[in-house]
């Protein structure tokens, strides 16, 4: 059985942008290369949620 993973449209456009950043926009992309953008959407909204959390303290 295959794991499916449903994506938000948030978490879509996420990896669209990050695709779009590194020049593979228009459907162009690799599963590998959607595979990292995505990752890269993930760990960068984790920080950016972490930062908020943070509330600006250091």
């Amino acid at each position: 059985m295959a794991n499916v993973i449903i994506k938000s449209d948030e978490r879509k456009t996420q990896t669209e942008a990050v695709l779009n950043a590194y020049g593979v926009g228009g459907g162009r992309a690799t599963a590998a290369q959607r595979e990292a953008a995505e990752h890269i959407a993930v760990r960068s909204q984790e920080a950016h949620r972490e930062l908020q959390r943070m509330g600006g303290r250091r």
